[in-house]
């Protein structure tokens, strides 16, 4: 079984996941077999169950496939970021108060899951939250995407951005009294 398979052949087919081998290190000379390699790369899921089983399934391909060469592997998974999980009560409340502030037309569903790590996961494994993405595409700006050099967001979208959590909060404090 090879890494790819991980997903294809093990998690719940309805559930996205990402097991990414990033970086191959080894030796620096062209004949010599180096005597140690390293691989290093990202697994990120949409729930903490499908998280754990390509994190345990990525340490067992590891090790049997070393043992079948007659080799050891050390396999250390590091927990990262978990996955974001936005509660269904204060997602409500981000698109109640993006539509009041907004218009319907400024809420867009994701086509598909984001597969992105986010240090806001931490957050909400902690209590209710809701992860909003506040479009930042301004006139006569690249869509580059935001982990890219390219990217050069609008500006503004920090006071649309503000204006909409300030609302949440709004709205939160009043659903807690």
């Amino acid at each position: 079984m090879a890494v790819q398979t991980l997903v294809s052949r093990r998690l719940d087919p309805g559930l996205p996941g990402v097991v990414t081998v990033g970086a191959v290190e080894a030796g620096r000379a062209a004949n010599v077999i180096p005597e140690q390699a390293r691989a290093t790369g990202t697994i990120r899921a949409t729930t903490p169950a499908a998280r754990a089983l390509l994190c345990d399934g990525l340490r067992a391909l590891a090790e049997s496939v070393a043992a079948t060469h007659g080799l050891r592997a050390e396999v250390t998974v590091s927990e990262g970021t978990p996955p974001l999980v936005n509660t269904d009560a204060a997602a409500a409340i981000a698109q109640e108060a993006a539509r009041t502030l907004l218009g319907e037309a400024a809420l867009r569903a994701l086509a598909t899951a984001n597969m992105g790590g986010e240090d806001f996961a931490c957050y909400t494994e902690r209590m209710e939250g809701c992860f909003l993405r506040i479009g930042t595409l301004g006139d006569g700006r690249s869509n580059a995407g935001v982990h890219t050099p390219r990217f050069d967001p609008d500006e503004e979208a920090l006071f649309v951005g503000a204006s909409v959590l300030a609302e949440c909060a709004r709205r939160a404090s009043a659903a807690r009294r």
